[in-house]
């Protein structure tokens, strides 16, 4: 085989393999979509749907936090489809370009418009991430706190004396002698 026919050969291979390169990253990106929608929009349905039977609302302490991690999770889904629109618009801009055969803005504004749709996915992906651990870390105080609350079974209340049904009198603090002195 000649060496170009050879140099050929390992360009059209490198080529294959980029473009295999393109679609597996093409896919991921479209899972990750998904999935931070699923998280986002499942994780704040389902806390805000069976909040009181996670946590009784009326003894909740750190409610800021709760509402803070719903925040999050509402916010992330806002900018993940910030992000989908902003790809579909720039997609668009980028086949106009190369329409009117303007290769070099192609370079420069792909590369530019990349930028600002994985600075929003980073964010959305922070906002997440946090959104749940905040979550999590209410429910934990919240139950953690219910259980130190409640009574442990092994150990007998002390009924207090308003609760006893009769009241006996105190033992006198000397025994008395057979013939106590009047004063």
């Amino acid at each position: 085989m000649s060496k170009k026919k050879e140099k050929a050969k390992i360009e059209k291979e490198w080529t294959d393999f980029r473009n295999a390169v393109y679609e597996t990253k093409s896919k991921s990106q479209d899972d990750f979509e998904k999935y931070i929608n699923l998280i986002a929009s499942g994780g704040l349905g389902l806390t805000i749907a069976f909040f009181d039977k996670i946590v009784q609302i009326d003894i909740a302490i750190y409610l800021f936090i709760i509402v803070l991690g719903w925040f999050l999770l509402a916010l992330t889904l806002l900018l993940n489809l910030i992000s989908h629109f902003k790809s579909v618009k720039y997609n668009e801009l980028t086949i106009l370009e190369i329409n009117d055969k303007e290769y070099e803005k192609v370079f420069i504004n792909v590369e530019k418009r990349n930028r600002i749709i994985n600075r929003l996915n980073g964010i959305s992906l922070i906002s997440l991430i946090t959104g749940v651990l905040l979550i999590i870390i209410f429910v934990t105080i919240n139950i953690y706190k219910m259980n130190s609350n409640k009574p442990n079974p092994n150990q007998q209340p002390k009924p207090s004396t308003e609760e006893k049904l009769g009241r006996t009198t105190p033992p006198p603090p000397n025994k008395p002698s057979t013939n106590p002195q009047r004063q």
